[in-house]
């Protein structure tokens, strides 16, 4: 080495030696995460923990529940179709969502408390990041101030040679732990940003579970809306509610055979007319959202569906209070507009290019008439209750070539 390159690299050195004099040496080493702070919140972190085995063990035993009444449904669905099957369907599904509003309510505290430990853990790297940057500054301000001595006058400080060589010694540990230092700080920050990255994404689960408790309160309402209709419609007599069975069979087959019955012939009227005929210049239908709530309470042959053994169900099912506002999902041409029938109630059914067409079912009351025009997102109408509904709804269905299909296929 050049004489005047090791002059200057045992000068830097001697400088790093002056560190181990002002007791800095081992105050650069990976912060020490034991202090009376940083224990303390490792002890809370440690009690949260422990709370949450148990919450998951609370939410496990809930589940399990679960599985049994889903197994009773299943079993009852696969008996005669009689009243009291029927109810006994209702009121295992009550029952199985009075569990499922339990288990998202612990789940719920679940994520409250696995959010106070990401909490503690961000506390932590942050004081660690502001404790390993605070020893760099004062070892580079140390640096700073005996950059300018000279270097003579530092090695005459020593008593011999042996002892400003071994000092050198010292400092080139102290490099290395001046790196370490600066490669700590770096992990608590890609650290850090994880811990940030992880409250983030509970806070967004928490959102949605609590949106999910929401949902469940909604469908135990239905359910213990469909309890009561089917007492009011039956009262109670096994006659009764065979005939109402028969009835609601017949009504049903009776509403889709007579509506894809009506969209055949005026599609086949309005494609005569050519292009002088509006539906027939519309642009391929992209359907959106009928209500602003998307909010299903039940879905397109759902498989909880409480009259599933009696029929299939054609939709969805939107949770929406009575009155609120119904928009055309798609422009399109009003085919018929249904007032008082016993399935659905106050609908309207629009055809829509593609050979798509839909259907709003259990309005309060209707804002279009037949054979007129609509355009997309336009109001057609107002929720109700109307027809076999057991409280208030909109049942939303789409149709290819006059066949229900799944709705959540078509709209985004």
């Amino acid at each position: 080495m050049q004489p005047g390159k090791l002059f200057k690299t045992l000068y830097i050195l001697t400088i790093m030696a002056f560190a181990v004099f002002f007791g800095l040496r081992y105050h650069l080493v990976i912060a020490d995460t034991s202090s009376a702070t940083g224990g303390a919140d490792q002890a809370a972190i440690d009690q949260l923990n422990k709370q949450l085995e148990e919450q998951k063990k609370k939410v496990d035993d809930i589940v399990d529940k679960i599985t049994e009444y889903n197994s009773h449904i299943k079993e009852t669905r696969g008996q005669a179709v009689t009243l009291q099957n029927q109810m006994a369907i209702i009121d295992n599904q009550m029952a199985k969502t009075d569990l499922d509003i339990e288990s998202k309510q612990e789940e719920v505290k679940q994520t409250q408390l696995e959010i106070q430990v990401v909490s503690l853990q961000i506390k932590q790297s942050e004081e660690e990041i502001a404790k390993n940057k605070k020893e760099l500054s004062s070892f580079i301000r140390l640096l700073s101030r005996y950059d300018n001595k000279n270097i003579v006058s530092v090695m005459l400080s020593y008593n011999s040679f042996s002892d400003f060589f071994d000092q050198v010694k010292y400092s080139e540990e102290i490099q290395s732990d001046l790196q370490k230092s600066l490669n700590r700080v770096q992990e608590l920050v890609a650290k850090l940003n994880s811990q940030q990255d992880d409250l983030n994404k509970k806070k967004k689960q928490l959102d949605d579970l609590v949106q999910k408790l929401e949902d469940a309160k909604a469908s135990l309402s239905g359910q213990k809306g469909e309890k009561d209709l089917l007492i009011t419609e039956t009262k109670k007599s096994e006659r009764k509610f065979q005939s109402l069975v028969t009835d609601l069979k017949k009504e049903q087959a009776a509403a889709n055979a007579q509506i894809a019955a009506i969209e055949k012939k005026l599609r086949a009227e309005l494609a005569k007319k050519g292009k002088g005929e509006k539906l027939n210049t519309l642009s391929n239908a992209v359907l959106s959202w009928p209500t602003i709530s998307h909010r299903i309470t039940c879905l397109f042959r759902d498989p909880t569906y409480p009259y599933r053994n009696l029929f299939e169900h054609s939709g969805l099912d939107i949770g929406i209070g009575k009155g609120t506002p119904v928009m055309a999902a798609e422009a399109g041409y009003v085919g018929t507009v249904g007032i008082n029938t016993k399935w659905y109630g106050n609908y309207v059914m629009i055809i829509h290019s593609n050979n798509l067409s839909t259907l709003y079912a259990h309005f309060t009351s209707v804002s279009v008439k037949k054979d007129s025009y609509v355009s997309k997102g336009q109001i057609i109408g107002y929720s109700g209750n109307t027809g076999f509904s057991s409280g208030p709804h909109l049942h939303f269905e789409v149709r290819s070539n006059g066949v229900p299909v799944d709705p959540l296929n078509y709209i985004p």
